[in-house]
């Protein structure tokens, strides 16, 4: 996100000019929030690109109080300029019913940052739905002009339309900060309102029970906010939960701020079950019906532990690879909890160790123009504030791999995967949560080595100016797909019983390998959606490293390449002061205590 917004605040500042001086915000959107908070949106092509905002009296109690009253015009934020009235490319919309049905179209120069553009006559606020919202023209030079805020997506609050071709609503996209510009009427039907909601940040949580989360709350009106009470009911309560909550900052008018609070959860379980949060007495006075705040939550008894899945696309002819190879290692190294890594030797360029299971995945990028090395995935999932499954290389330094093994660690784990390894088979067995049970998930198994030494096996890249100083003392391919054992490269269809639970079996290989100094078994469970590229997560991933009883004569073939004296580390790095941990020597699995 970084890389996508220059800032890093933006501050919503109330211009008192002759036109906007006497006129009232209304957004769902926070008033400022820091960049990485920030997701950017568009289709980085040339196009035009329009954003909208849903505000609907029948669903929002405030909005039923302003009938009769005027929306002026449209506050919005834009990445960059976008000064293209001339040739009527940019401006704001207004829409009723649908968000195609336009029934007013100012066209206007916007500007990188808030733009407060009036309309040529004012909408009146009655039953309809209204969209507000923005166009521009979207260009290479200036990609994913719109902006959302991504913690708090609240509903109906992201549509947006591409090429012009059609309309589609976004819902784990965040809340476009697009708003509506009111009449100053309209400010003592806003007194005593705000909205609660829970953060879209994953949370797995036991049914009837509290559980720690964050509260992102928005102030409505012109009276700061000291204290809330809210009403909380999950899927399943019979009752509301009531919590009083003293903020630590006071919430100045119009602005948001998001805490972390005690909640409590309904009695139904599932991966997406309805939470809401209404605020109902505000600053000790009761306050007056907004809009409730409705999120989904993960709601289990089974606490699945997640093991995060880490996928690099590489490739021996990279120049770029090592570096972040480098980097992601010294990040592996430092994480706490365990990872499983694979190198997909694919994604723009293939080389030596390139496998079928390797070409299958590449459908994540979207597209062969979109393929690229180095690149990375962690469960398959796009972050908050990004708009691919894949990333690409980060700063110099193990800061943002480790940043994003966090996320990954914490995302909520919808699966348990068990591998058991015998001469004769691997058997994977395990649960998905119940609700899932009659969705179409997908196992993938690969056999992978690692500790590949480039003498063998050049690499490209390893003798750029900028290269750390040890690049080629530690530099070794990890995570190489030797073999997958599922059918279908990309993955089997899991066969799942009612209860969630799952077993299959494989028969074990003997494969000849790279001369690597060890291999493991990896398994997960996973979507697989080439239409829908957000619909891909990894449920859970499992691993475990083979000894020698496990691959009988690959071993010996192994250890005929290498020194029985020399103890190396599971990455396939020679190690001379020991620690405790597991290590491999002449092929053999060894435990240092």
């Amino acid at each position: 996100m970084k890389s996508l917004l220059h800032h890093t605040l933006f501050i919503l500042a109330f211009l008192c000019t002759p036109k906007l001086c006497a006129q009232v915000p209304y957004s769902y959107a926070p008033a400022d929030a820091l960049v990485e908070e920030l997701t950017a949106l568009g289709g980085s092509k040339s196009q035009f690109v329009q954003g909208m905002v849903l505000f609907d009296p029948a669903a929002d109690p405030a909005l039923s109080r302003l009938q009769g009253k005027h929306i002026l015009g449209v506050r919005c934020y834009l990445r960059a300029d976008y000064k293209q009235a001339r040739q009527k490319r940019s401006g704001i919309l207004a829409a009723t019913g649908t968000p195609g049905n336009l029934v007013q179209t100012t066209y206007a120069d916007l500007t990188e940052g808030w733009n407060e553009v009036l309309f040529e006559e004012p909408l009146t606020i009655g039953q309809e739905k209204i969209f507000l919202g923005v166009q521009v023209y979207e260009t290479l030079g200036t990609p994913y002009p719109l902006v959302a805020y991504a913690p708090a997506t609240v509903p109906h609050s992201c549509y947006v339309n591409q090429g012009k071709k059609s309309w589609e609503e976004y819902t784990d996209r965040g809340t476009l900060l697009i708003g509506a510009i009111l009449e100053e009427e309209a400010a003592a039907a806003l007194e005593q309102t705000a909205y609660a909601q829970n953060t879209t940040h994953p949370q797995t949580v036991a049914p009837n029970a509290d559980f720690q989360g964050g509260l992102y709350v928005h102030n409505f009106s012109t009276t700061p906010i000291r204290e809330i009470r809210i009403s909380m009911q999950g899927a399943g309560a019979n009752e509301p939960t009531y919590r009083d909550i003293t903020l630590p900052q006071p919430i100045e008018a119009y602005g948001s701020t998001v805490i972390t609070t005690q909640l409590h959860s309904g009695t139904d379980e599932g991966t997406q079950v309805s939470w809401t949060a209404t605020v109902v007495e505000i600053n000790g006075t009761q306050a007056q019906p907004g809009r409730p705040g409705t999120t989904p939550l993960f709601v289990t008894i089974d606490n699945f532990i997640r093991t995060p899945l880490v996928e690099e696309f590489t490739s021996q002819r990279c120049i770029n690879c090592p570096q972040m190879a480098y980097f992601l290692e010294k990040a592996l190294d430092e994480h706490e909890g365990e990872v499983v890594y694979v190198s997909h030797h694919s994604g723009f360029v293939k080389d030596a160790f390139t496998n079928p299971a390797d070409e299958a995945v590449v459908y994540v990028f979207g597209g062969y123009e979109n393929e690229y090395n180095p690149a990375i995935m962690y469960n398959r999932t796009v972050f908050e504030g990004e708009n691919t499954i894949v990333q690409g290389i980060r700063d110099m330094s193990p800061t943002p791999y480790l940043e994003a093994l966090a996320m990954a660690a914490e995302m909520p784990a919808k699966a348990e995967v068990n591998i058991q390894v015998t001469e004769q088979h691997v058997q994977l067995s395990g649960r998905v949560a119940r609700d899932l049970a009659t969705t179409q998930l997908y196992v993938s198994c690969y056999l992978v080595e690692d500790g590949i030494t480039t003498q063998a096996y050049p690499q490209l890249g390893m003798d750029d100016d900028d290269a750390p100083a040890d690049l080629k003392d530690v530099f070794r391919h990890n995570g190489v797909i030797l073999h997958h054992f599922n059918s279908e490269a990309i993955g089997d269809q899991l066969e799942i019983q009612a209860d969630g639970r799952f077993s299959c079996s494989y028969p074990m290989t003997e494969k000849e390998g790279f001369g690597g100094t060890g291999r493991r078994i990896v398994a997960f469970i996973h979507k697989v959606n080439k239409n829908d590229l957000r619909d891909n997560e990894v449920l859970n991933a499992a691993q475990t490293t083979l000894i020698s009883t496990h691959i009988g004569s690959i071993s010996d073939r192994q250890r005929d390449k290498q020194s029985s004296s020399i103890t190396f580390d599971l990455t396939g790095r020679p190690i001379h002061i020991y620690k405790p941990g597991f290590y491999i020597r002449g092929g053999q699995k060894i435990v240092v205590r």
